[in-house]
């Protein structure tokens, strides 16, 4: 009973400095090796083109100085194969939806800028298709990612936001691969860096204390 009436009382606390948004990831080298419990298959490495994609996004510290935030993505990203080893003869394009949870931690922060770092838990769901050797494979996999991340406050209600990270997905799903009907079991990994573009406004009305102090400040 006393956590729910702690948890009552902070919400609105963290909803005014919380707010929402929309991100742009930026897959700027992706790698994916797989397995196949078919053992007169290869395992392959598949490295995909640069990709982008659309993601919402929920944050707990938008508008208000905090050592802490938490925010969570929900993404699309659209990525097509460069290059594959063994080579493949097949034009493969896959579609990912991720939810990315991230924990962050201030190391500069100040009214107009903040700085952090953090771990991020990832899970996300592939789907890929493609032609003559591999047709389609589905995944599910969960990871995590180091991150980095700036946020810049254009005003008291409206920020700005980068970050980049590295991840590493464990994956698991199956395949249908050349002319077979039946899907052949797999596993794998997903890695590589991610860049996030984000544009973020906040919930509520200013406090009290986020108006009076710009008035304080412009007395001195």
């Amino acid at each position: 009973m006393k956590k729910c009436l702690l948890a009552l009382c902070m919400a609105p606390l963290l909803m005014q400095a919380a707010g929402i948004g929309v991100a742009v990831p930026f897959n700027i080298a992706e790698r994916e090796n797989i397995g196949y419990s078919d053992y007169d298959i290869q395992n392959t490495t598949y490295y995909y083109k640069p990709s982008t994609g659309l993601g919402f996004v929920f944050d707990t510290n938008v508008g208000k100085d905090s050592s802490f935030s938490y925010r969570v993505n929900l993404e699309y990203s659209y990525s097509k194969l460069d290059y594959a080893s063994p080579s493949i003869t097949s034009d493969l394009s896959k579609h990912k939806y991720s939810i990315i949870n991230t924990f962050a931690l201030s190391v500069y922060d100040d009214r107009t800028w903040r700085v952090w770092v953090a771990p991020r838990v990832i899970i996300q769901l592939e789907s890929a298709e493609g032609g003559k050797d591999v047709r389609r494979f589905n995944t599910y996999g969960m990871g995590i990612a180091g991150v980095v991340g700036l946020n810049y406050r254009v005003s008291s209600k409206v920020a700005l936001s980068l970050d980049l990270d590295y991840h590493g997905v464990a994956m698991l799903g199956g395949a249908r691969l050349g002319s077979s009907n039946t899907y052949t079991l797999l596993d794998g990994s997903n890695k590589g860096p991610t860049a996030r573009f984000y544009f973020l406004v906040k919930f509520g009305q200013e406090s009290r204390d986020e108006l009076v102090q710009p008035q304080a400040e412009s007395m001195h």
